[in-house]
């Protein structure tokens, strides 16, 4: 599939059939992954692939259990929902980040502190170069067919979902792809055209 075609084609999917997942499709996607761009090549991210249906119930129960204590309301039985889909999908994409500090980090943590805390906070190398991976692995799970919706919404259970992951600071969860054959793709919302993005100086 052209590059072009991929990025135009993929969009969020929401309902899976229960299809596998081959190991060797998740890895070429991982493999995608890895060549996007990290800060100084750091490539701080990584992988935790959940296909196991009781593993994927108990995270799934995590999340239900923080977003009820949260809202004070009880979560449907049977329905996927913004925190938990992923649980419905054949396999959650756990996304795994480590920190990242450049040079010019160590720089203004030392001499100006104000203007390093506005950079961790706003610009973050570490976490774009994250975002460019998992970018590189839903347009690589398109172009081989499957459908994806990159999800936060799951980390109102952050903490819990990062013990029952092992996983260790100083690495995060720092989002869940859920990922598998689409259902049923809605209606794709429009774009604003390139000429509305974009000015030139």
């Amino acid at each position: 599939m052209d590059i072009f075609e991929t990025m135009k084609g993929r969009q969020s999917i929401r309902k899976f059939r229960k299809d596998p997942i081959p190991k060797e499709h998740i890895l070429r996607m991982a493999e995608a992954a890895s060549w996007a761009p990290t800060a100084g090549n750091s490539q701080n991210f990584r992988f935790i692939a959940v296909q196991d249906r009781e593993t994927l119930a108990r995270m799934r129960g995590i999340v239900d259990e923080i977003v009820s204590r949260v809202t004070r309301s009880e979560t449907p039985g049977d329905k996927a929902t913004y925190h938990n889909l992923f649980a419905f999908a054949p396999a959650a994409i756990c996304v795994v980040g480590a920190p990242y500090e450049s040079a010019t980090d160590r720089t203004l943590r030392d001499k100006d502190p104000e203007r390093y805390k506005a950079r961790r906070f706003q610009v973050n190398p570490g976490l774009q170069g994250i975002s460019a991976g998992i970018t590189q692995f839903i347009l690589a799970a398109c172009a081989l067919g499957y459908g994806t919706c990159w999800m936060t919404g799951p980390l109102i259970a952050k903490q819990e979902l990062e013990s029952a992951l092992s996983v260790r600071y100083p690495e995060e969860l720092l989002a869940i792809i859920a990922l598998g054959k689409p259902d049923a793709a809605p209606p794709k919302p429009p774009r604003k055209p390139a000429s509305e993005i974009t000015t030139f100086r």
